[in-house]
């Protein structure tokens, strides 16, 4: 059964996937070159230096298969351009359903905050290595070469492979296939419906939430103590405020649902 799948790898701790903007580069000729042999759309994604993340549809067993071939041949550019043979081995991906429409706008948002929450750009936009310069901005044409206009020999020092790509791909002056080619921009316009509430997404902090929900709060309970050290930061992300005591009423009701949502926090615990 197809669905939308929240896909990332888990962040190496001791290397980068992608060193400089040629691996850049690389990395995102692999994506254009993984989706053609796949049954699976690409609605947004993101990479970074040390990891990467798409949010896909397709089957669950389709979108997993995607994840592991971008990781195979990330490794295999690893391994030829630096030496590391083990690299990312031991690196998993992670994959899950994304089974509710605010689950599906906040991993939108997820995905194409990344590198401003980690103080990269000061607009999601700005990223190159990411989509979220597609959407919403009409008919606007790029200036590129179609892939299907060029030397056999020129395509191939492009994609540095032989798989047959589409030949409407365009590529622009880096020798880099457009997101915009492969990037199911219209899906994720019609999911959000105006390009405010992609503003809005993009304003608000949801890497706990998300991270959460995708990884920790599947398999992790927190202790009463854990939970009092977090809420602080719960506060003043959601509220802007620095106690418990400066929120209003139904500001309380919303932190008991965070609380449940975000910790798995008991009834109980949430009393206490």
């Amino acid at each position: 059964m197809k669905g939308y799948y929240n896909v990332s790898s888990l962040g190496l701790e001791r290397n980068d996937i992608f060193k400089s903007n040629e691996d850049f580069i690389s990395g995102m000729n692999d994506i254009a070159i993984c989706i053609t042999g796949f049954e699976v759309r690409i609605l947004c994604f993101c990479l970074m230096s040390n990891h990467f993340h798409f949010l896909l549809y397709g089957t669950s067993d389709e979108c997993r298969r995607f994840a592991y071939e971008y990781k195979r041949r990330c490794a295999i550019r690893m391994r030829l351009t630096s030496g590391e043979v083990q690299a990312l081995k031991e690196v998993g991906i992670q994959i899950d359903l994304v089974d509710t429409k605010e689950y599906l706008e906040n991993v939108v948002a997820y995905i194409l905050r990344n590198p401003l929450a980690a103080g990269i750009v000061i607009m999601p936009y700005c990223y190159k290595w990411s989509s979220a310069s597609l959407y919403f901005r009409g008919e606007k044409p790029e200036a590129g070469e179609r892939l299907g206009g060029m030397s056999e020999r020129k395509r191939f020092r492009i994609l540095k492979s032989r798989v047959p790509v589409p030949d409407h791909y365009m590529v622009d002056e880096c020798g880099m296939i457009m997101p915009s080619s492969y990037v199911d921009v219209e899906s994720v316009e019609r999911i959000l419906h105006h390009p405010s509430r992609l503003m809005m997404l993009l304003s608000k902090r949801v890497e706990n939430e998300v991270e959460l929900k995708f990884g920790v709060a599947d398999s992790v309970n927190l202790t009463d103590q854990e939970i009092l050290t977090q809420m602080p930061v719960l506060i003043r992300n959601e509220f802007g405020k620095d106690t418990i005591e400066q929120l209003s009423m139904e500001q309380r009701v919303r932190l008991c649902l965070l609380l449940k949502r975000n910790f798995r926090a008991g009834v109980k615990q949430i009393a206490t």
